[in-house]
């Protein structure tokens, strides 16, 4: 498992929504998580921030493949539908 606190770091970013959306889901389903959608979430971190902010909040269908589950999930916990 990857370090906590640094993925809490990897969560800041340069947008205060995508630094609640994303911590949101680290502090209440990441630990929760199984290993495959833990190693999804760090990846998922590795996106840019427009490309972030247009899935997580935009509401862009296109997702990459592996990742809607996830992304879903996010946008499920904190109340986007």
């Amino acid at each position: 498992m990857r370090s906590f606190e640094k993925l809490k770091w990897r969560c800041r970013r340069g947008v205060v929504e995508l630094d609640i959306l994303l911590l949101h889901y680290l502090e209440t389903h990441y630990l929760l998580a199984d290993e495959d959608e833990q190693n999804r979430f760090a990846d998922l971190l590795e996106w840019e921030d427009d490309e972030l902010l247009a899935v997580l909040v935009g509401g862009k269908k296109s997702v990459v493949s592996g990742f809607a589950a996830l992304v879903g999930k996010i946008r499920n916990v904190t109340g986007i539908s």
